[in-house]
C-alpha cells in the first residue's frame, strides 16, 4: 500500500520562526558584547590597580624599612653654659655645670611645606621626614662594599611633571602627584657641619634634572607616582603611654617632631625628648592608581589638584577624621584608591620612660 503524504505540512521554518530567532539571536549576541565590555573594563581597571599599588607597596616598603635603621648616635657630654653651644666652653675657666645628651645628627618629621621652604606649598601636601641611617651610599670608587656608611634620607610627596625622566620617544606630558626620595651619598653628609635642619632643606630643589650628569647627579629622585599623602607620626610605646597616662603620640601631637629641639620638657627631665629617637613610628600613604591619576590629571590641566582637605593631618587626635574626610573627597572625585599604614620600632632608639 503506498504511504500518504500530507502535503500541507512544510519542511521548513516560517518567516515568523525564522525572524524570532535572529532577533533571539540578536539579543544573545548584543548581552554577550556588553558583558565581554564590562568584563574587559573591569580587567583593565584590576591591572591599573594591581600596577600602580604594587608601585606604591614596593615604595612603602622602602621607608619603613629605611626607617627601621634611622639612629642618632647619642652621647653624654658636659654642658657649659646656655648658648648655641652648651657642650663648648667659652673661655679656659669655664667649667661644666652637668652632664647633657648631645648628638650631631637629626630626625625630624612635620609637615613638608614648612620643612622644605623654597618649594611652593601647593606643591608639598602632608608630611615629609628625614633623617640619618647607615645605608651605605657613596658615589667614590672602590666604597661600594662599604655598607654602613652613614648616610641622610628623608620622604616627602611633590606635585610636577615628568619632562626630566620620561623617556624621550614619549612626548606626552604627565603631572602627577610624586613619592620622592631624598638619598645624598655618604660623602655629602653634610650634618657635622651646618645647623640642625639646613642638610635637608634644599631636597625639593635638588632634583633629578634633564641635564643631570653622571659626576653630577640629583639628591632626590621620584621612587613611585600617584601618591597624594604620606602621614608620619612618632609615638611611644604603649607602655610609657600609659605610664603618662596619655596618648602614645604626646611626643608629637602635631606630628612634628625634631630631636634636635628642646621639646617635651618637664622638671624631672629638662631635656625632654631632645637628642632622642621616637620608640616607634606610625606611616601611613596613600595612593590611587594610573587610570584615576589620567582622570584627574584630565580635570585639572593646568592647576594642582587639591585632594586633601584644607586643614587636614595637621593634630594627631584628628587623624581618622583627616582619614575619612580624605576617603570622602576621592570617592567624590571617582579615584580608585589604597591607604597603607604600619607601625616602625626604630631599632635604635634608646628610649627610657621620661620619669
Amino acid at each position: 500500500m503506498k504511504p500518504h503524504h500530507d502535503k500541507s505540512r512544510s519542511h521548513g521554518f516560517s518567516l515568523v520562526e525564522v525572524a524570532l530567532s535572529m532577533v533571539v539571536l540578536s539579543i544573545t549576541l548584543l548581552v554577550s558584547v556588553q558583558v565581554l565590555n564590562q568584563t574587559q573594563r573591569t580587567w583593565k581597571r584590576a591591572v591599573a590597580r594591581v600596577e600602580q599599588f604594587r608601585e606604591a607597596r614596593l615604595a612603602f616598603e622602602s621607608i619603613t624599612q629605611n626607617l627601621t635603621q634611622a639612629i642618632l648616635n647619642t652621647y653624654q657630654a658636659y654642658q657649659y653654659n646656655d648658648g648655641d653651644t652648651p657642650t663648648i666652653p667659652q673661655s679656659k675657666t669655664e667649667v661644666p655645670t652637668r652632664y647633657l645628651r648631645q648628638s650631631e645628627l637629626q630626625f625630624v618629621t612635620g609637615q613638608a611645606a614648612t620643612l622644605l621652604p623654597q618649594a611652593p606649598a601647593e606643591l608639598l601636601p602632608t608630611h615629609a621626614l628625614f633623617f640619618q641611617a647607615r645605608l651605605g651610599l657613596s658615589e667614590r670608587e672602590g666604597y661600594a662594599g662599604l655598607n654602613r656608611l652613614l648616610c641622610g634620607r628623608g620622604y616627602f610627596i611633590m606635585h610636577g611633571d615628568d619632562e626630566a625622566f620620561r623617556p624621550r620617544h614619549v612626548t606626552a606630558r604627565n603631572s602627577r602627584f610624586r613619592l620622592w626620595e631624598y638619598r645624598p651619598p655618604a660623602e655629602e653628609n653634610s650634618v657635622y657641619a651646618v645647623k640642625p635642619g639646613e642638610w635637608f632643606s634644599k631636597a625639593a630643589e635638588n632634583i633629578v634634572t634633564s641635564d643631570e650628569t653622571i659626576t653630577n647627579p640629583s639628591d632626590s629622585r621620584p621612587v613611585a607616582a600617584n601618591i597624594i599623602a604620606l602621614v608620619i607620626s612618632p609615638q611611644v610605646t604603649a607602655d610609657d603611654a600609659a605610664h603618662k597616662k596619655t596618648t602614645p603620640w604626646w611626643i608629637a601631637p602635631e606630628y612634628s617632631f625634631d630631636s634636635a629641639a628642646l621639646a617635651n620638657t618637664s622638671t624631672d627631665s629638662p631635656q625632654g625628648t631632645q637628642h632622642m629617637l621616637p620608640p616607634r613610628v606610625v606611616v601611613t600613604l596613600v595612593a590611587i592608581d594610573e587610570a584615576s591619576a589620567r582622570n584627574l590629571a584630565d580635570r585639572h590641566p593646568d592647576d594642582v589638584p587639591q585632594l586633601v582637605p584644607p586643614g587636614a593631618f595637621a593634630k594627631r587626635d584628628d587623624l581618622q577624621s583627616d582619614l575619612k574626610a580624605l576617603e570622602e573627597k576621592l570617592r567624590a572625585e571617582q579615584l580608585n584608591y589604597r591607604v597603607f599604614s604600619s607601625t616602625i620600632n626604630l631599632r635604635n632608639s634608646k628610649w627610657g620612660l621620661l620619669r
